[in-house]
């Protein structure tokens, strides 16, 4: 298990990390989010031992994690940290960079080369492989460490859709094969769902809600929750009135939100619907985006289907919506 124990970490005048405490079991794939600067990347790299922190401890499986500051090497030999960036030389072969590293067996070596996907870059250097393929020798050169834990620093943000898929399924892979147990942290809802199994959330460097993707993602403590894991429109008091009449009556004083999947347009008026005329309906993949104007707010809800054109009128009812004690 690893432990995280009121761990916390001055930065500056205008951000420090307040004291966190989380636990992690192994085989638990564990997500950390939050926008750019909530504190994602000090926190792991504190984990990881790079950085000394100000207060706490860190354990794994009873060990406790050392600081730079109590040892000369920083960093923990059953720990290693994926980074946005692979940082490899420039100027040596993929398969020089192996030779120096690895400490396995050339035929188990081989499988972790073909896990990775990187056996066909071997006579390549730095300059001739893609950012994906980069990431992924990046990952295989820490996996010769064989580590127990892995923290994943955001590694998909630079990577194109394909190149983010294949890092995907090796990390999967590599997860189940070697039994190595993975945190990610990232700010894109995409990496997460399908992947975790909890999620911690941290809102300028404090942690304000734990819990399953499904859990967090339905019911959000704050707007700024909502907003890290999808797309919500915050609704006037007169509009969430018309929308949850007996719910608005007992949270007069909430802020009240939807999300586009909670939004239903139709030509015919029922009760607590709205007039409301489309804007525009643009192809969004899957499905298609329409726009819509409502009581002076512009919303948008996804349908599967382009039946509707700019101009249409109709009404819009909201099957479901949240409401917060504060914006």
């Amino acid at each position: 298990m690893l432990a995280v124990t009121e761990l916390s970490k001055y930065i500056s005048p205008d951000f420090q990390l307040a004291p966190i405490t989380f636990n992690q079991v192994s085989g638990e794939n564990l997500a950390l989010i939050g926008v750019s600067g909530s504190g994602k990347s000090t926190l792991l790299q504190l984990i990881a031992g790079w950085q000394q922190p100000d207060t706490g401890s860190i354990t794994l499986f009873s060990e406790r994690i050392k600081g730079p500051q109590e040892q000369l090497v920083p960093g923990h030999p059953g720990l290693a940290i994926l980074e946005q960036s692979s940082h490899l030389p420039h100027y040596y072969y993929i398969r020089d960079l192996f030779q120096y590293a690895n400490v396995w067996e050339t035929s188990v070596a081989s499988k972790l080369f073909s896990l990775c996907r990187i056996e066909h870059l071997m006579n390549r250097k730095h300059h001739e492989i893609s950012g994906g393929e980069q990431q992924r020798i990046a990952l295989a050169l820490l996996l010769i460490t064989s580590p127990r834990w892995l923290l994943l620093d955001e590694p998909f943000s630079h990577l194109d859709l394909i190149n983010k898929k294949i890092l995907q399924q090796v990390l999967a892979e590599v997860s189940h094969q070697l039994n190595i147990t993975c945190l990610l942290c990232s700010h894109i809802p995409d990496d997460i769902f399908g992947w975790a199994h909890r999620l911690l959330v941290l809102e300028n460097g404090k942690l304000v809600q734990v819990g399953s993707p499904e859990a967090i993602y339905h019911s959000p403590q704050n707007p700024y929750v909502a907003g890290l894991l999808g797309d919500f429109y915050p609704l006037s008091p007169e509009l969430a009135r018309i929308f949850f009449p007996e719910k608005y009556t007992m949270n007069t004083a909430n802020c009240w939100m939807v999300r586009p999947e909670h939004l239903l347009f139709q030509l015919e008026s029922t009760h607590q619907a709205v007039k409301a005329t489309i804007l525009q309906v643009t192809l969004a993949g899957r499905d298609y985006k329409v726009q819509v104007e409502v009581m002076g707010l512009r919303l948008n809800f996804y349908t599967q289907t382009n039946i509707w054109n700019a101009g249409t009128e109709g009404y819009l009812v909201a099957t479901n919506g949240y409401c917060f004690p504060a914006c």
